[in-house]
């Protein structure tokens, strides 16, 4: 059975296009390698924004171990740059920690922030407010959430909203869901039951 001319040139094509395939598979191992002899991070928020190979509108990251979903980071805009696990996280996010959307233990949300995919840090930035599952409030302008590590803090400006009153303070350090948290450099009226 003779192959048609249009044949040969369709078939041509297909081979091409599984060949480029496979040298972009081969290097984004390569960046992959690099980036993780490249132990520095850029912890100031400020990524250059011509790298950016993904965009996500209204999308989400969910964590699972186990089976389990762990936490979800659910945003306005997740944009993620060239050579690294980064994702410029914009246009306001909630961060559902040790849960989903209804049975969580604390909710982060921020304007914007940055989120590495793959150590689990959230460096939150913008009307940042926490709220655990007992009510109790974190505000303030810049906090760090870290997965592998369940912990919070900031050196930032802090209030703490509590059935019982209302601290202020700079600096706190606390546990991931918000429970156990220690204000390093307290002020304010806090009644006592």
């Amino acid at each position: 059975m003779a192959c048609t001319p249009r044949f040969k040139i369709f078939l041509l094509c297909c081979v091409f296009m599984v060949e480029i395939g496979c040298d972009m598979q081969d290097n984004s191992n390569d960046v992959g390698d690099q980036q993780a002899e490249n132990t520095e991070v850029n912890t100031g928020d400020e990524l250059d924004e011509s790298l950016s190979i993904q965009v996500i509108i209204d999308g989400s990251f969910q964590y699972s171990e186990k089976g389990e979903v762990r936490n979800i980071l659910e945003a306005g805009k997740l944009e993620r740059f060239e050579n690294n696990d980064i994702w410029q996280v914009d246009d306001g996010f909630t961060l559902y920690i040790e849960g989903d959307e209804s049975t969580n233990r604390a909710q982060l949300s921020g304007g914007r922030g940055t989120y590495d995919s793959k150590t689990g840090h959230l460096i939150a930035r913008d009307g940042v407010l926490l709220v655990n599952s007992e009510g109790d409030k974190l505000k303030t302008e810049y906090l760090v959430w870290s997965h592998d590590s369940d912990k919070v803090h900031t050196n930032r400006s802090v209030s703490v909203e509590t059935a019982t009153g209302v601290l202020f303070g700079k600096g706190l350090e606390a546990d991931g869901s918000f429970e156990n948290y220690k204000i390093l450099e307290p002020t304010g009226s806090f009644d006592l039951p």
